[in-house]
């Protein structure tokens, strides 16, 4: 997979170049906190990496649009308590290729985001409660997303932000899942990711002017 993703990057690094004459470009990377709404676990213990490049429209404007194309690590993970009795245990591993669009509103060196996500399941693997692999295909190829989040603008060409990303759909193939309340069985489908991320941007040379 990182193979994969090398080629990708290379195969994008060119128009980077070339979008820079009428857009910003760049690129990203930062750490993600993940969990799986409806796996019976509660806590952002999965831990992964994000990275990947970016476009963008004139940042320096009020309101502008980003695309970005990114892979990132995201999952869940329940580790056994057994001095309180519980030796229940496992570990979803979902890594994905993602293209977020991306609506920004700056305020001074804030600003704040929004949009849709669209992600590929590249790779996943699944660890049952003794940590042994289990070789099964139980989430989606596809994952659609909403994304909210703020950052700070360091300077021109340096930002992090914030940034939580939801599943809209269930990313899990059964729904098999019982609430006791109408609420829940109304708005829980299903299983869904949920991630909260970090990461620093870093924005290449300004474009020159048209002559």
């Amino acid at each position: 997979m990182r193979f994969t993703t090398a080629i990708l990057f290379f195969l994008f690094l060119p128009g980077l170049a070339t979008a820079q004459r009428t857009f910003k470009a760049g690129v990203l990377a930062g750490i993600n906190g993940s969990q799986i709404h409806g796996d019976d676990a509660w806590g952002y213990d999965k831990g992964g990496f994000v990275g990947g490049i970016f476009v963008s429209t004139d940042p320096e404007k009020r309101v502008y649009g980003e695309m970005e194309m990114q892979y990132t690590m995201k999952g869940s993970r329940k580790l056994a308590a057994p001095d309180k009795g519980d030796f229940f245990a496992f570990e979803y591993r979902l890594n994905y290729v993602e293209v977020p669009v991306l609506l920004r509103i700056n305020y001074k060196k804030l600003f704040f985001e929004i949009g849709p996500g669209f992600g590929v399941l590249v790779n996943d693997r699944q660890f049952d409660n003794l940590g042994y692999e289990i070789h099964r295909f139980d989430f989606r190829r596809t994952e659609l997303s909403y994304i909210g989040g703020v950052g700070y603008a360091i300077n021109e060409h340096w930002l992090v932000n914030f940034r939580s990303t939801n599943s809209l759909l269930p990313v899990y193939k059964t729904t098999a899942i019982y609430y006791p309340n109408w609420w829940g069985q109304l708005f829980n489908r299903g299983m869904y990711n949920n991630v909260i991320g970090l990461t620093a941007q870093y924005r290449f040379q300004k474009a020159k002017p048209k002559e």
